[in-house]
């Protein structure tokens, strides 16, 4: 949902801070200001507030300005948790509510929608959990400094570093490795063949995969190993020949209530686990699948719909692009005795609807593709014209777009759920129900 402009910078006379006045904020966050005829964009700010601001771009239709000063808050106005959100921009609506932050999504949401030409949509049904330490992964970059390192986070839009010391919306566990983390790589002589950190609470414990290219001093590798070891971690290398894994004392898994997924560093993992096990049990409940009726998953990754809609007694075929998810899915169905459920490979931006397993007809399909969406695949879905098909999406866009194309082939959209999976920041996540009509 996030739209780029070219903007020009603003001459030198428009170089003096201004003051003015926010109308609004827009279904991105930003506040909206007039000045001289134009609309004027300011982040960090809230409807009603009077800021200073510096021009930081311009062009025919609107202006940009950064923040300078609030100088009549809002009585709104939240203090941020994290001392870094002014420099790292990845959760830049922490001084904003988080009831008016969901109002802002479900706008965003319904004006994608109006674009494609629905303009009534189903009251939105929200999810949404924890507000902090909810994220389970994350990727922190690595930036030479010197003759060490800095451990940190992107700005937003900029391959600049922001150089942390904890971060409010990870899993504690993972906020607390990032001090050690940085003390370790600073200390290994390969500084300049670090790539890229990522962290994973898994259901037993903490996972690094510390991707770096050429291979790394004996030295450095007994460090790494030793820093493992002493605190119980799982560690993984990868560089350009692959991963492999250093140590690893427990297995790697998430748990949806008795069911057990593993994974390996690199796999997509649903980064808020409770929003996901929230979702999976509405995904289940809009289906309304009865007792043994066959359910198709498209874009099934490890298994995350699947087994648990198999651990329900229905027969699951779950079907993906990636042969390594799919062998890992099928691995998680052997390890959990889930026998109904059943794994395939096939390029779903082609016809697939002539695949044996796709001609046993389905009254029940859920897809759950990426931020690419779904476009390729809905002439073959409308093939198989299901009774209920599940959408459950990471883009809005996408799911506005795709939409269009399933209600004009027959579909009406019954139920809109929106998933607040990353709160503070403008990201949403839906799910829709369109039933045959």
């Amino acid at each position: 949902m996030v739209q780029f402009f070219k903007v020009k910078k603003p001459d030198v006379q428009a170089q003096a801070p201004l003051e003015v006045e926010i109308l609004e904020l827009n279904s991105h966050g930003v506040g909206v200001a007039r000045h001289k005829g134009k609309p004027l964009f300011v982040a960090g700010v809230l409807a009603g507030e009077r800021v200073r601001v510096k021009l930081t771009g311009q062009n025919n239709k609107y202006q940009t300005a950064g923040l300078v000063k609030v100088l009549k808050p809002s009585p709104q106005r939240l203090k941020p948790f994290c001392p870094y959100v002014a420099q790292c921009g990845g959760c830049s609506l922490q001084h904003v509510p988080v009831a008016v932050q969901r109002e802002l999504k479900a706008r965003a949401v319904a004006r994608l929608f109006a674009r494609h030409g629905v303009e009534t949509l189903p009251e939105p049904e929200w999810l949404f959990g924890a507000e902090q330490g909810y994220r389970r992964v994350a990727r922190l970059a690595i930036r030479r400094q010197g003759k060490g390192i800095a451990l940190g986070f992107r700005r937003q839009q900029s391959h600049e570093l922001v150089e942390i010391e904890r971060c409010g919306v990870l899993q504690p566990a993972l906020s607390t490795l990032i001090v050690p983390l940085r003390q370790l790589l600073n200390r290994l002589k390969a500084v300049r063949q670090l790539g890229h950190l990522e962290l994973y609470e898994a259901a037993e414990g903490v996972a690094l995969l510390l991707r770096h290219t050429g291979a790394l001093p004996t030295r450095d590798l007994d460090m790494l190993l030793a820093f493992a070891q002493e605190r119980s971690l799982a560690l993984f290398l990868q560089d350009d020949s692959g991963r492999r894994p250093l140590h690893v004392p427990f297995p790697l898994y998430y748990q949806i209530d008795n069911i057990k997924l593993a994974f390996s560093p690199g796999d997509f993992i649903q980064i808020n686990g409770r929003l996901n096990e929230l979702m999976i049990r509405q995904a289940l409940g809009w289906l309304a699948a009865e007792p043994e009726q066959p359910v198709l998953d498209l874009f099934c990754g490890v298994g995350n719909f699947s087994l648990p809609l198999a651990a329900s007694g229905h027969p699951v075929v779950g079907v993906e692009g990636v042969m390594d998810m799919v062998e890992q899915a099928r691995g998680n169905a052997e390890d959990n005795g889930l026998t109904l459920a059943r794994f395939y490979r096939a390029d779903l931006a082609a016809d697939f609807t002539r695949e044996s397993w796709a001609r046993q007809g389905f009254e029940r399909v859920l897809l759950d593709p990426g931020r690419a969406g779904a476009e390729q695949v809905v002439p073959y879905l409308l093939k198989l014209s299901p009774e209920r098909l599940l959408y459950v999406s990471c883009n809005p866009v996408t799911l506005a777009r795709d939409s269009e194309a399933l209600l004009a082939g027959g579909y009406r959209l019954s139920r809109l759920g929106l998933i607040d999976m990353f709160p503070h920041t403008v990201h949403c996540e839906a799910m829709a129900l369109f039933e045959l009509s």
